[in-house]
């Protein structure tokens, strides 16, 4: 081989290596700081940290729950307006897209219910209802009834300050079906 030939080579083995390490602790770093940043906007407000929250995997039988690939991060939990409320990141592939989902528990038995799809709300709440439901949800909500739980979902990154804004929507969809119940 020749000098220059042997000395690329050997570059290039040093090299990738060495860059894949360091990507590798970059992200582990963002990591670590994403959840710093979490503990400080939860600790005040009574919530929890949960992280990659895997429980959450599957309990959901709609897209995007039901996507190949799905990953969860960035979770957190605590009381909103007298209910256990969930915030989380949702990875899913392919093709790869992120959604913020949230939760509040849900006080009575209610069947399955898909109530919004991609900021529409289904015919079966009628006129009135489905104009009452698109004047408080944000742009592109999702809304289910499923498990016990009123679960929503928007595509993107999870916006923490927004999220009072968001849980105030599904908490007054909730009491509503309560009251009908």
């Amino acid at each position: 081989m020749t000098e220059p030939l042997l000395l690329l080579l050997l570059v290039a083995v040093v090299a990738v290596p060495a860059l894949l390490l360091a990507r590798s602790r970059r992200r582990l770093g963002g990591a670590v700081r994403r959840t710093e940043r979490l503990e400080i906007w939860a600790s005040p407000r009574g919530w929890r940290v949960l992280g990659a929250a895997p429980e959450v995997l599957g309990r959901w039988r709609c897209p995007p729950f039901t996507a190949p690939e799905r990953e969860v991060d960035d979770a957190v939990a605590g009381p909103y307006r007298g209910r256990e409320a969930t915030s989380f990141r949702l990875e899913t592939a392919p093709p790869r897209e992120v959604t913020h989902v949230l939760t509040v528990e849900l006080r009575v038995d209610a069947p399955v219910a898909q109530m919004m799809t991609d900021g529409v709300p289904v015919d079966e709440l009628g006129a009135a209802g489905g104009a009452w439901l698109s004047e408080r949800a944000p742009t592109g909500l999702s809304l289910r009834v499923e498990r016990g739980a009123l679960v929503g979902w928007l595509p993107g990154e999870p916006l923490l300050t927004e999220l009072d804004r968001y849980l105030d929507v599904l908490v007054d969809v909730a009491e509503t079906l309560e009251r009908l119940r």
